[in-house]
């Protein structure tokens, strides 16, 4: 995928950044940034972009990712809509990989520190008990100033290093080329599917975004982010639909339609091959673990 480099540093002259976020809706773009960064999401929800990873957010998501990889979190469309009861909040830490030096990383004791941001390029959702002992560490950093806010990283570094709760996002052999003139039109496109995923949504639509021929389209969306434009698409659908059947007490047939599939049969055969289930053996699963 074809992102943005955005350059943290402008943000601050601190080698440690934090940014407390409260917005209608996230509007940073699809974008990636030397720097590794560390966000915990107060509030909103959407579709969140880590890599090849498309999976749905909520509040509390949490999420470590290391240098140079692409990732937005986009809102949903209820959030762009003018509604003064529908914030975006979230803290945001971002630091250089290399803040403590050449020779502390070169240390015996440190070399889960190295291991842990090579993990880190997918990009790690935190999960299960690491994700209550961080959360109350990540909302106490904006307060700490000094030595105090250094220590305070070290010690969500050293939670990070030896956790094995995590879920990797970005897929193993991910990589991706950057390309500065491409970055305005993969976010457009991004934009525009998050938007109207619902609705038809044909490939002239998304041509006409790029100032391409639809043929021209799929082999430039093809190449950036090494899926085809249907198959990004599905995921997206499919990322909803889950969504809406861990929240809605609606029909599968329903929330397949609502989710712009127009074939009962094709949403069900995209959902086994995404999720690796049924959507009624993940419903199921659903009500069982809240049984």
């Amino acid at each position: 995928m074809k992102p943005i480099l955005i350059k943290v540093g402008a943000f601050a002259d601190n080698q440690i950044t934090i940014i407390e976020r409260c917005d209608p809706y996230f509007n940073t773009p699809f974008h990636f940034h030397p720097e590794c960064e560390l966000v915990f999401v107060m509030e909103s929800n959407g579709k969140r972009i880590v890599g090849d990873s498309i999976e749905s957010f909520d509040v509390g998501d949490m999420v470590f990712l290391g240098p140079h990889i692409p990732h937005v979190w986009y809102n949903d469309e209820s959030y762009h809509k003018n509604n003064e009861q529908l914030k975006a909040r979230s803290v945001v830490i971002y630091f250089p990989k290399d803040i403590f030096g050449e020779k502390f990383y070169g240390l015996p004791e440190t070399k889960s520190l190295t291991d842990l941001f090579h993990r880190a390029q997918r990009g790690m959702k935190i999960l299960g008990p690491t994700y209550d002992i961080l959360k109350e560490q990540i909302l106490s950093l904006p307060k700490k100033e000094g030595l105090e806010r250094i220590i305070s990283l070290l010690s969500i570094l050293k939670i990070l290093a030896e956790t094995k709760d995590v879920q990797y996002l970005a897929s193993t052999g991910y990589s991706h080329a950057f390309n500065a003139k491409d970055n305005h039109k993969i976010d457009e496109v991004f934009k525009y599917v998050m938007g109207n995923f619902s609705k038809e949504i044909s490939l002239q639509d998304v041509a006409s975004i790029t100032n391409l021929s639809p043929q021209s389209f799929c082999r430039f969306f093809k190449n950036r982010t090494k899926k085809s434009f249907v198959q990004f698409l599905n995921e997206v659908r499919i990322g909803h639909a889950c969504k809406r059947l861990t929240e809605e007490d609606w029909s599968i047939a329903e929330i397949a339609y609502s989710c712009g599939f127009k074939n009962l049969s094709n949403f069900n055969r995209f959902f086994k091959e995404i999720v690796g289930k049924t959507p009624k053996e993940y419903k199921n699963e659903l009500r069982l673990k809240e049984a």
